[in-house]
């Protein structure tokens, strides 16, 4: 942690290069999840002592346990936004209520079984800031893009990456774009 931030990117080089000469188990503790994803084979997310999730970092990136896993892997974190379950059509959708606008509807066309038993509750509508995106961008006539109008309130250039934040259901939402 004391390591500024090219000898950090060595030393995660060194040690996988170490693993792979070895053929030994390391374990590595971090609170560094960038560390963790790129130097784990398997990845052990704790809180207060308690295993949250074990399993490959894809598993955990792709497939969080719970809303505390999922909000602390990513950088930026998931978007944890309030929503509800409704319907579009013939077809369930993720509701998200916007502050004097029309709520955006998102179709799920496969919905996991069991989620009408939810339709008019609240939930929580987890989302990576990469699955958001400018449409001008986005694949044209793909099935699974839904558009949205919204304003967006900051922009941060990072390099290869620019940010937007936009707020949804009374929570700042980032997109990487």
């Amino acid at each position: 942690s004391n390591l500024d931030a090219k000898l950090r990117v060595d030393m995660r080089i060194e040690i996988k290069r170490l693993h792979a000469t070895t053929g030994t188990t390391i374990v590595y503790v971090t609170h560094d999840q960038i560390e963790a994803m790129t130097l784990a084979t398997k990845i052990a997310v704790m809180r207060d002592g308690e295993v949250q999730q074990f399993g490959t970092p894809a598993e955990i990136y792709n497939n969080p346990s719970n809303l505390f896993v999922a909000d602390f892997m990513g950088s930026p974190a998931m978007n944890l936004i309030p929503a509800t379950i409704g319907t579009s059509g013939n077809a369930l959708s993720v509701v998200l209520q916007r502050e004097a606008r029309e709520p955006i509807n998102l179709p799920m066309a496969n919905a996991p079984a069991g989620l009408s038993a939810f339709q008019g509750k609240p939930i929580i509508f987890g989302v990576r800031p990469e699955a958001l995106t400018d449409p001008e961008g986005a694949e044209r006539n793909a099935s699974h893009i839904a558009t949205a109008d919204c304003h967006i309130e900051v922009v941060e250039p990072a390099g290869s990456d620019t940010f937007a934040v936009t707020n949804l259901g009374g929570k700042g939402v980032v997109a990487r774009l």
